[in-house]
């Protein structure tokens, strides 16, 4: 900016001037600042795909409410609930039905070409299940009779290559026993497992005796009549059972599993310290970047406060500087990264996705990242003093 009462038409763009003197500084600086932003980029990528994982499962879950033990940690850890809490829960005047269901891992073999791989494995009554699908996904409810043969499984399409078929006649052994594919959903579990399957309560207790035990159910999903109120409904069903259960909405579980997979795992804490990382980083490059092109235009700042320009005006021109770094480095960060997720999903099936919200957070913390940079380098602007000049 010009000093106070200079006409508009003697506004000079100071900051984009000084961006581009160099331009084999401004590219090297781009790059570097760049780069850091392309890692915050991917490191919250896969941070998003840590909460995809978390929520894949709870998000689709057909309740409005969901019986869990005390004990439950997330939905690979669920504790033991007694099947007779179901039943005491359907009393209520609020409750439709009650569908107890089976969390475990199901390690299984592609007889066609040996490979092994692990499935998050789900098992329900079938009977209940006809009238309260599991899943709200397409194409589960018609599917479910299919279930009925010994070992026969519904496989999720999201799933490795190397778990072998996803539907038709296709055969896999789980724990070296027969079983069928009947049919096949598209849901993703990403960092869950290899893959995802749905099979009838009968089969989960075939093929994961250690597993099962009758008269326990591992988790409780509560349809209400339409119209209740859930927490009204909570409230009451949490009366009628004993302490040995909890009654939780639906979005309860999910910020469960979500506290679990982004606090409690090591992946969840590996990508959130890598954005941190990256961050300081590209913060660091471009204080360097500014600090040293700051101390190189001395006697220009200083002729510039000689001719009435603030210490103000001399601060915004570091911070626009700042800003078109910003610009600068993540464009191609961001192109780079719409280009690669997609490629990172196709081969890993991780759920990694560019969004809006992550474009956006992303060019928030870059602006912040270089204007912190801009903030600690404007220090050296306090030597520039005029009275050097003469």
């Amino acid at each position: 900016m010009p000093p106070t009462g200079a006409p508009p038409s003697a506004r000079v763009p100071f900051a984009r001037r000084l961006v581009l003197h160099k331009k084999r500084r401004t590219a090297v600086a781009s790059l570097g600042i760049g780069f850091a932003v392309l890692v915050v980029f991917v490191q919250l990528g896969f941070y998003g795909a840590v909460r995809n994982t978390a929520l894949a499962i709870s998000d689709h879950l057909n309740a409005d409410l969901v019986l869990i033990s005390h004990s439950f940690v997330n939905l690979t850890d669920t504790g033991r609930i007694v099947r007779a809490r179901a039943y005491q829960a359907q009393a209520d005047r609020g409750v439709a039905a009650v569908l107890p269901i089976y969390f475990r891992y199901g390690y299984t073999r592609d007889p066609a070409t040996g490979q092994r791989c692990r499935l998050f494995l789900m098992g329900m009554p079938l009977s209940e299940a006809a009238a309260l699908p599991p899943l709200d996904i397409p194409d589960i409810s018609e599917q479910i009779p299919q279930l009925a043969g010994r070992g026969a499984i519904l496989m999720d399409e999201i799933t490795q290559p190397k778990c072998g078929p996803t539907g038709g006649d296709d055969q896999l052994e789980m724990f070296d026993q027969a079983t069928p594919v009947v049919g096949r959903y598209t849901l993703g579990v990403g960092f869950l497992g290899d893959g995802s399957a749905i099979t009838s309560e009968a089969s989960f207790g075939a093929l994961l005796p250690w597993a099962y035990e009758p008269g326990i159910m591992h988790l409780g999903l509560i349809k209400l009549h339409p119209g209740e109120d859930p927490e009204a409904a909570r409230m009451r069903i949490t009366q009628l059972l004993p302490e040995d259960v909890r009654v939780v909405a639906r979005e309860e579980l999910s910020s469960i599993q979500l506290r679990h997979w982004v606090e409690n795992t090591a992946v969840g804490n590996i990508f959130g310290m890598g954005t941190v990382v990256g961050f300081f980083v590209g913060m660091v490059v471009l204080y360097q970047i500014l600090s040293t092109d700051i101390r190189n235009h001395l006697p220009l700042y200083a002729t510039l406060k000689a001719m009435g320009y603030g210490n103000r005006s001399l601060y915004r021109y570091v911070l626009e500087q700042s800003w078109i770094f910003a610009v600068l480095g993540f464009g191609p960060a961001f192109g780079l990264c719409a280009l690669l997720f997609p490629v990172i999903h196709s081969l890993t099936l991780l759920p990694v996705f560019m969004t809006l919200a992550l474009a956006s957070g992303v060019a928030l913390l870059s602006l912040v990242m270089c204007s912190l940079a801009a903030l600690l380098s404007m220090r050296r602007l306090r030597m520039a003093d005029p009275a050097e000049l003469f």
